[in-house]
């Protein structure tokens, strides 16, 4: 009969799973759809990843990326002024530098030109100062005093030259010969007439 025919074929969408279980058949068209869709989706996602560069290191917050131009020129003045001032402390230490140097000579250079300098302050300073040193002093307000000092290495004592009597608009000589040499520093021994001393007892220097 036509009812006995009905049951027997299953409908569309539907499945009979066994005919003497007494379960119900269950639909699969639209489990099928979903399925396909899904395994769709999920390879256009890994397409895409794929795709993607890889990000090394920690991932950057959105502030980080968005900068406006005012932001952008404070952060350029900020890196030019900190280059600034490491340049400033560079010069400030090679001027001290420099200056103590010329500090050690100016006695013996007082002594040899035969003058008191009331000022003497390094104006100009040239070379390595390690090896060799181009010094312009400035003694008064109108003289200058030039200072070549070389040394082998480091630690050695310097050998000192000097040209007195320069201008404010005499530039640093390179060159030995514009430069007297300035004489060795003496030790007391080398002024004393030990001649008269024959005994200790008789010496009156010992």
């Amino acid at each position: 009969s036509s009812e006995a025919r009905s049951s027997s074929t299953p409908r569309p969408g539907f499945v009979a799973r066994s005919a003497t279980s007494g379960e119900l058949a269950r639909p699969v068209g639209r489990w099928r759809a979903m399925a396909t869709a899904a395994s769709a989706s999920s390879s256009s996602s890994a397409a895409a990843y794929s795709g993607r560069p890889q990000q090394n290191g920690p991932m950057r917050s959105v502030t980080e990326y968005i900068r406006s131009p005012h932001q952008q020129a404070a952060a350029k003045l900020e890196a030019c002024n900190q280059t600034k001032q490491q340049i400033a402390a560079k010069n400030h230490y090679r001027q001290t530098e420099a200056q103590g140097i010329a500090e050690v000579y100016r006695q013996r250079i007082e002594k040899a030109i035969g003058e008191v300098f009331e000022d003497w302050a390094v104006i100009v300073y040239e070379g390595d100062l390690v090896r060799k040193a181009f010094l312009k002093v400035r003694v008064s307000e109108t003289d200058y005093v030039h200072l070549l000092l070389e040394r082998p290495i480091r630690g050695e004592v310097w050998v000192c030259r000097y040209a007195p009597w320069k201008g404010e608009q005499d530039a640093l000589e390179q060159a030995e010969e514009e430069y007297e040499l300035l004489p060795e520093r003496h030790h007391c021994s080398d002024k004393m007439d030990f001649s008269a001393c024959t005994t200790v007892e008789a010496c009156t220097l010992m």
